[in-house]
């Protein structure tokens, strides 16, 4: 097991994941449809004892191997999750790590994803001292695919996952962030 480390942004905090944050994530996230109808490993309605089963199977593993996942606080309130998937995740990019996030309804609107999202990729890059990072977008999602293009993703595939939320398969954008094009942007700000 190897620990993460805390993660400082401007206005964020970003902590690894912990066994007590479970109650957090089922409350904040999995109880509200308009965050898991985004997501493809999440339940819809709430199954009792998915977000238990999710931490249980993160917390105590290695993140280098399966998953890097941070939980995003504000003022010590937990307002969401960011978290690099090791490399293997995306069957088109499967030499990259891959970034996935969701941020609370009540705190959108406001930046943190960003600020959150920023903070985990300049640590993957250091970290997995990767050339590029990949994310993807269900395809509808216009709100996150505008925030991967804000922070300089390009378009790289589509693809299509099972969402269990929507019990079906939805159409994926797949999109690549170079190192260089990430730290030109970060030079620019």
């Amino acid at each position: 097991m190897t620990d993460l480390p805390e993660l400082r942004t401007r206005r964020l905090i970003l902590r690894q994941l912990e066994a007590n944050d479970a109650a957090a994530i089922a409350d904040l996230g999995g109880r509200d449809f308009e965050i898991v109808r985004w997501l493809t490993g999440a339940s819809w309605p709430y199954v009792e004892g998915e977000a238990e089963d999710f931490v249980k199977k993160i917390v105590g593993t290695n993140p280098m191997e399966t998953e890097a996942v941070f939980v995003v606080t504000l003022g010590g309130v937990f307002i969401g999750v960011a978290a690099i998937q090791a490399p293997g995740d995306l069957e088109d990019l499967p030499d990259l790590p891959t970034v996935g996030y969701w941020i609370g309804r009540a705190f959108q609107g406001h930046g943190y994803a960003t600020e959150a999202v920023e903070a985990v990729l300049d640590w993957a890059f250091e970290t997995y001292d990767a050339e590029a990072v990949a994310a993807r977008a269900f395809e509808d999602n216009s709100r996150s695919r505008a925030l991967l293009r804000k922070m300089g993703f390009k378009p790289y595939s589509l693809t299509e996952r099972f969402a269990k939320a929507l019990d079906r398969r939805v159409s994926n954008v797949v999109v690549r962030l170079e190192r260089t094009d990430f730290e030109a942007r970060r030079e620019l700000a």
